[in-house]
């Protein structure tokens, strides 16, 4: 089990910046609006020879909004399954009454504490962050999460209070599995069910989730990553910055996914929003089940089944190759199929053919329809599969005014029907074949 490092402190004092510093990426939102960070976010670092858990949290706040109680008991969460907290102080401000609030219930928790006094610029200024010592904790940094400033020695102190198990086998690469769909469709209804526990905010009120939050999930002693995202929009502009930077949290983590999960309304069917999803998928060339939530609300499943189909096939015909699973996040109904299927899918994304394999299906395809046009015959002439995840191929022709997207939409079935390809795009690229001239 690998040491968890919880991030604690009131709100802006730069805990998000600290958390992007200390993961080496901008996952966490920053923003000056107070309580941008709602949720709690996960993130495995390492350092040196040893591995660690670093989660960001809420600001620890008295101020009552919709969302107030609910990133409490969040934040309370995180203190209590941490080994290390990190308590994060503004250098510039001092300290502030709320400071005093939170050491106090850090203390409480008995739990290893580091003091970060964040906002300290140059060695000059550590002056300034000394009345921090009052706060009662020997271990103190002065770092600056903006500009990088000492954040190797607070690594270093992390590293120190981290056990080293000899034991400890090494880390398996986890499939990462991020969940994608418009606002209030259960996306972290689906997280919170799987992690058995309350890890996003789950509120009416759409635009409860803000950052792409991480999180570990065990299912049938097999480990995988979830990763809950924002809702995303059908028009181009967002109403404000915010909704903005939420946007750009989601694209940027469906970059780093392994596989996507397109979440929809089982009340509300296939719609535009759904479409130009599928399509930022298409485009991020990522494998992709289709999951049709709350279906615990529908009466006439049979029925409800067959339209969903159609729909699918008919909106989104582009992506007619992805399986569709129906699920209630609610009570848990086919939660585990969605990872065994990401299983299958994922590995028919990193399927690799044999030239063999693929020289069979290629010949008996121009055997059974071959491509003719205004007297001439298109002739594939060489190809290959050049890359997998997703699975690509090349062929040179020798005429590319000979290449229409009709045969090459039969090439792809001619591949699908054969070797599957289940949940996954697959890439057909046409280039003018050259013969090569003989050495003299």
């Amino acid at each position: 089990m690998l040491t968890k490092v919880a991030i604690v402190g009131r709100p802006n004092v730069g805990k998000s910046t600290l958390f992007n510093r200390l993961i080496g990426r901008k996952k966490a939102i920053i923003h000056k609006t107070p309580g941008t960070t709602r949720d709690r976010n996960d993130y495995e670092v390492s350092w040196k020879d040893k591995k660690f858990i670093v989660t960001d949290t809420a600001g620890w706040s008295k101020d009552v909004s919709v969302f107030s109680a609910d990133m409490s008991r969040q934040l309370d969460i995180a203190v209590e399954q941490s080994n290390i907290i990190l308590f994060v102080v503004d250098g510039k401000t001092g300290i502030h009454p709320t400071d005093t609030q939170i050491a106090r219930q850090i203390r409480l928790s008995e739990k290893k504490t580091i003091l970060v006094v964040n906002k300290i610029d140059a060695q000059a200024e550590e002056v300034k962050g000394y009345e921090f010592y009052e706060l009662g904790f020997d271990d103190v940094v002065f770092v600056s999460a903006n500009h990088g400033r000492s954040i190797h020695d607070l690594l270093d102190k992390i590293w120190d209070n981290i056990k080293y198990d000899r034991r400890t086998k090494k880390t398996q690469e986890l499939l990462k599995i991020i969940f994608v769909g418009k606002p209030n469709v259960g996306k972290s209804s689906f997280i919170n069910s799987a992690t058995k526990e309350e890890r996003s905010i789950v509120h009416d009120v759409p635009g409860a989730t803000r950052d792409s939050l991480t999180a570990h999930v065990r299912v049938k002693d097999k480990e995988y990553i979830v990763i809950d995202t924002a809702g995303l929009h059908r028009g181009s502009k967002t109403k404000d910055d915010m909704e903005y930077l939420s946007t750009l949290s989601t694209d940027y983590a469906i970059e780093d996914a392994d596989i996507a999960v397109l979440v929809a309304d089982a009340s509300q069917g296939i719609g535009e929003t759904e479409v130009k999803i599928a399509r930022l998928l298409m485009e991020k060339n990522k494998p992709v089940i289709v999951a049709i939530n709350k279906w615990d609300l529908i009466e006439e499943k049979e029925e409800a089944a067959k339209y969903f189909e159609e729909q699918l096939r008919e909106r989104i015909k582009f992506m007619s190759w992805a399986d569709i699973i129906f699920i209630s996040a609610k009570t848990g109904q086919r939660l585990e199929r969605v990872f065994q299927e990401a299983e299958i899918v994922f590995q028919q994304y990193s399927k690799q053919l044999t030239q063999e394999e693929l020289n069979e299906v290629i010949r008996d395809a121009l055997a059974r329809k071959p491509y003719t046009s205004k007297g001439k015959t298109l002739k594939l002439k060489e190809y290959a599969q050049v890359a997998a995840r997703p699975p690509a191929f090349i062929f040179s022709v020798n005429d590319m005014e000979l290449v229409h997207f009709s045969y090459e939409r039969f090439l792809e079935n001619c591949l699908r029907d054969r070797f599957g390809f289940r949940g996954t795009p697959i890439a057909l690229n046409f280039r003018k074949y050259y013969r090569k001239k003989m050495e003299q």
